[in-house]
């Protein structure tokens, strides 16, 4: 089989190409799996959310239910119908925030309602007490003060919730001040009003930077996942270039030069061969589709590799190959046979003559070698043009495209190896060249 050398010693001998494993998802051939169906956050707005209504809902049951004793103290001094009219609608929008944490949906709407019913009654508690407070006793909406800043910095914008937290807290000093609320002496009133305004704003500062915190997590998982399906993307770009590349530069290109050299019989028929193979290997990929992959029985592939190898022009022996192996998808057995191949032409059309050429194939588990080998004049990697696409583009790239590796071992004098491992079994040195080790025979 003639090859033009010019297409087979390859510029990418010298560096290894990276495994598209280190991307941090799963890699068939055909893509990767969506990174939004494996990348969660533990914080999010969602769920800070969600975290807020339920500490609402226990903060507003639970402050309701010790605020009763207050209230039926207090109940002689109101109005038998507004006092006790104005504490049931509290009660009730305590009550629908307390049911919230299972209605998330309605938890701002109650978190609201809420807040604007008992401002609303602490303006009016003067107008439902029927005699004067005695000094000692708080008004009721005491003890609810800060459920309503907590429910109103939860459901309001950040400005009026925290107008509402002023104004609550000088309301309550106003009424402390006043008969209906005890006529409490200046000092015990601005003591409650700024107990209650340092606990309002100490909280409404808590929610509004949390709030932030989880929209910048989200902010930053969703740029993530962005950038990420973008690099997916890119990937099975690059993937289907190094194939289409490796296809033409096998079939079509190789093809071409051997019928450009055919000057006998035998040349121009294996020529026509070589040409029904081209078309057969393009149609096949341009059939394949997205995402199909099947797996290939072991023993498919191995005679895949024995027959791929007996259309050559020089004969390879096979000194190992084993009958039983791990199925693998087809795009890795295409990968593996096609590089072997690749690597055989290379051999044969510049190893020089006289030479021994042979392949083993292993399998170890779910991971598969195939060594081709032989003892001949070998080359230097470092010296092959930049513009040679042989074992860059149909050994190193398609393996790697493929979740494999390729490994090239040789020297000027000392024969070639390339080994071809699938899947990657870790990392290794960009290039092995041991001159020592390679010999004239296999490792």
């Amino acid at each position: 089989m003639t090859v033009d050398a010019a297409t087979d010693a390859g510029s990418g001998a010298a560096r290894r190409p990276p495994s598209p494993g280190t991307v941090p998802s799963v890699v068939d051939g055909a893509g990767m799996l969506d990174p939004s169906r494996s990348v969660r956050a533990s914080i999010t707005q969602a769920s800070l959310e969600r975290a807020f209504t339920i500490l609402m809902a226990i903060a507003a049951v639970g402050f309701g239910a010790a605020n009763t004793t207050s209230f039926f103290r207090q109940l002689p001094f109101l109005d038998p119908f507004w006092g006790p009219a104005t504490a049931s609608v509290v009660a009730l929008s305590l009550l629908a925030v307390g049911a919230s944490a299972a209605l998330q949906r309605w938890a701002q709407a109650a978190q609201a309602a809420c807040a604007l019913l008992f401002l609303v009654a602490l303006v009016t508690f003067p107008l439902t007490v029927r005699d004067a407070l005695p000094p000692a006793q708080s008004p009721w909406p005491w003890w609810l003060c800060n459920v309503g800043t907590i429910a109103a910095s939860l459901s309001f914008a950040s400005w009026r919730a925290a107008v509402y937290n002023v104004i609550v807290p000088v309301v309550f000093v106003l009424l402390r001040l006043s008969p209906a609320g005890g006529s409490a002496g200046i000092a015990r009133a601005f003591q409650d009003g700024a107990y209650t305004a340092t606990l309002g704003i100490a909280a409404l500062v808590l929610i509004v930077v949390l709030r932030r915190a989880a929209a910048a997590v989200d902010a930053a998982q969703a740029t993530a996942v962005r950038r990420y399906a973008r690099a997916m993307r890119e990937h099975a770009t690059e993937v289907e270039r190094v194939q289409v590349d490796a296809i033409v530069h096998d079939s079509v290109l190789t093809t071409l030069l051997s019928a450009a050299r055919a000057d006998t019989v035998e040349a121009r028929t294996l020529a026509a061969r070589m040409a029904r193979n081209a078309v057969d290997h393009l149609a096949a990929a341009a059939a394949d589709g997205p995402g199909s992959d099947p797996l290939v029985p072991f023993p498919a592939f191995r005679q895949r590799i024995v027959d791929s190898l007996t259309t050559l022009a020089a004969p390879v022996e096979v000194r190992s190959c084993p009958a039983e192996g791990p199925a693998m998808p087809s795009s890795a057995a295409d990968a593996l046979a096609s590089a072997t191949l690749q690597a055989a032409v290379n051999s044969v059309q510049h190893a020089g003559s006289d030479v021994t050429r042979w392949v083993t194939v292993e399998s170890d588990g779910p991971t598969v070698r195939v060594e081709l080998a032989d003892d001949g004049v070998g080359f230097d990697p470092s010296t092959v043009p930049s513009e040679r696409l042989g074992v860059r583009r149909s050994i190193l790239e398609r393996m790697a495209a493929a979740g494999g590796v390729a490994d090239l071992v040789t020297a000027p004098g000392a024969g070639t190896r390339v080994v071809l491992s699938w899947p990657d079994p870790g990392p290794v040195t960009d290039v092995r060249i041991d001159v020592d080790a390679v010999g004239g025979g296999p490792a």
